[in-house]
């Protein structure tokens, strides 16, 4: 399937940024994903399809949605193809920051009087 560059680019530039794609099972050209403005689910299958044949993601089907999940040669491939430096690396593998504990006022020996 012929599609426009710019379009496979924000496919692509999605993927790498979450780590993960969803895409509904809708046929219809004029049916477009909810993240990616002009862009229709069936532009998603298809480019998705062709980095599943490639082994580059892993694919999860559930009730008429598809989720592509990326691999570490999926991450290499695209960080090359979309000249990302090494220290950018997908949603799904970044650590979960903890937020820091609220400084607690010091407390008073008991018996004290201010």
């Amino acid at each position: 399937m012929l599609m426009p560059l710019g379009q496979l680019r924000s496919i692509y530039e999605l993927l790498f940024r979450e780590g993960v794609l969803v895409g509904q099972k809708d046929p219809r050209p004029r049916s477009f994903h909810p993240e990616l403005p002009g862009v229709s689910h069936l532009q998603v299958w298809r480019a998705m399809g062709s980095l599943r044949s490639r082994g580059l993601v892993r694919e999860n089907f559930a009730w008429r949605h598809c989720y592509w999940y990326l691999t570490d040669e999926g991450i290499a491939h695209l960080r090359q193809h979309l000249r990302l430096p090494p220290e950018i690396v997908p949603t799904t593998l970044q650590r979960a920051r903890r937020p820091l504990p609220a400084a607690r006022p010091a407390s008073r020996a008991p018996g004290l009087q201010a």
